[in-house]
């Protein structure tokens, strides 16, 4: 039977969360094997509230509102004004191409045909940072929000003055810089920003992040190649909540990359019992990265004194519906690790039933240690690196706010 995702019934959000879990699931490295996404992600959005694994570059939280705010203005039918703000994030494709942009151009590979408009993936983030004139507004109330503002321009009448407030001066913040000239076949600058525009997308983001690491980050230029923000020598400097959050990221993703290292040995090890050889020499691989990993200055340290009741408290606070068994899961794993000898995890029995009984109760008749049509599948890597909470995309998202922010060109 073929597996199908629908969203006939979905929001806006609801869809573009769909996107970035399809989106985690092509990425090898990222898959959620052993059910710890939800505390990934809590963290994640208290890290860079208003982000997402789709975002590509900083720019588009402008390009979104002036393809609907030059469809508003075009048109004066609903409908086409509607199919041309659809057609305007089409063109982009095009203007961002000519503009001699490579990295970073969704829908770059495939032109006019993209599935997933950029509105779809950033609509989320539009909301939390205020780019959105009422966070409540669809992608559809938006346009109508806008052709409102571009042709009517009535003040609301006295007795529907609140609810008509957002409809009446359009979709987006009042203070969104003007459309440029040509804007979206002609796009010259491509994804670099004036400073007016970044001093004005920093400032809707500051306004939506205070005492984030998202915050801190916007006033301190991160350094060029961090591979994660534990490592960020401007970011280590924060202090204060941040920090703690950052230090609470820091130790999930490294004592929980141990269960990732451990499910792939086991995996590892079941796959060449059975003989499969796509895969060169991946028991030997994984049993020297397990003894990497074992090796790390300061992992025992970090499992000791580490204050979970306040990891959870602050994990909760983002999502208080992080799924029980998930819970339980993670605290029995970092158990283990307090008692187990960490030079020898990749032999320990105890350590090995239980990540047995986690695959089955995660993903039941799915499990690759007990499927052989799925073990077979696998390509050497089911979830093994350690998480980086989205700093992949953040990076350089923030490094275009400030390389704007530093222009003379006002």
């Amino acid at each position: 039977m073929t597996a199908l995702i629908a969203w006939l019934d979905a929001s806006s959000e609801d869809q573009r969360r769909m996107r970035e879990i399809v989106n985690l699931f092509s990425e090898r490295e990222s898959r959620d094997e052993l059910g710890i996404g939800q505390v990934r992600d809590a963290l994640s959005d208290a890290l860079w509230p208003g982000t997402s694994t789709l975002f590509t570059r900083a720019r588009y939280f402008l390009f979104i509102p002036w393809c609907y705010r030059a469809a508003a203005e075009a048109r004066k039918d609903i409908d086409r004004a509607t199919a041309l703000a659809d057609q305007n994030e089409r063109r982009l494709i095009r203007g961002l191409l000519e503009a001699g942009e490579k990295d970073g151009v969704i829908g770059g590979s495939v032109g006019m045909a993209v599935k997933n408009l950029p509105s779809a993936l950033y609509w989320g983030g539009m909301r939390t940072h205020g780019i959105l004139n009422d966070a409540t507004l669809s992608r559809e109330d938006t346009i109508a929000a806008e052709m409102d503002r571009v042709h009517t321009r009535r003040p609301p009448t006295v007795e529907y003055q609140d609810e008509a407030a957002a409809w009446h001066y359009g979709g987006f913040h009042a203070t969104l810089p003007p459309v440029p000239e040509g804007f979206p076949m002609e796009v010259p600058e491509g994804f670099k920003m004036p400073s007016i525009e970044a001093a004005w997308l920093r400032d809707r983001m500051l306004a939506s992040s205070p005492d984030t690491m998202l915050e801190y980050a916007l006033l301190h230029r991160p350094d060029a190649e961090s591979a994660v923000p534990w490592q960020d020598s401007v970011l280590m400097a924060a202090d204060g909540e941040r920090a703690k959050v950052l230090d609470d990221a820091r130790r999930f993703s490294i004592l929980m990359n141990s269960a990732s290292l451990m499910y792939n040995l086991m995996l590892a090890e079941a796959y060449e019992r059975e003989g499969f050889d796509r895969v060169e020499n991946p028991v030997d691989d994984y049993r020297e990265r397990l003894g990497r990993w074992a090796d790390r200055p300061g992992l025992a340290d970090d499992i000791a004194t580490w204050d979970r009741g306040e990891f959870w408290r602050r994990v909760l606070e983002r999502n208080p519906n992080v799924n029980s068994r998930s819970r339980r899961f993670i605290d029995d794993w970092l158990d283990l690790l307090g008692t187990a000898h960490l030079p020898e995890l990749a032999d320990n029995d105890a350590v090995r039933s239980f990540i047995t009984r986690r695959e089955r109760e995660h993903k039941r008749t799915q499990a690759r240690l007990t499927n052989k049509r799925l073990l077979q599948a696998w390509l050497g890597s089911s979830g093994s690196r350690p998480l980086v909470y989205r700093w992949t995309q953040m990076r350089p998202l923030i490094h275009d706010i400030h390389d704007g922010l530093e222009r003379a060109d006002a």
